[in-house]
């Protein structure tokens, strides 16, 4: 007979990544559309201010692209 060495520890976790599971898979499509389609796998610059500047850049573009996407009327 095989008894759980999570004891209660595993249900718990279960419990907490059902909640949060929707709002972490949108989280993580955003951030794998930025590293695969706007280039943030490495940074450009160096440096804290200059890093934070490109990826709010890319949130920017992100971010317009989207807006663009969800305004365009739907084509039959």
């Amino acid at each position: 007979m095989h008894t759980g060495t999570w004891g209660g520890a595993l249900a718990r976790l279960e419990a907490h990544n059902a909640a949060v599971r929707r709002i972490r898979c949108r989280i993580d499509k955003v951030f794998g559309t930025a590293k695969r389609c706007y280039g943030l796998r490495r940074m450009r610059w160096l440096g804290i201010a200059k890093a934070g500047l490109q990826v709010r850049l890319t949130a920017i573009a992100y971010n317009l692209r989207r807006s663009w996407r969800l305004l365009e009327p739907i084509s039959a």
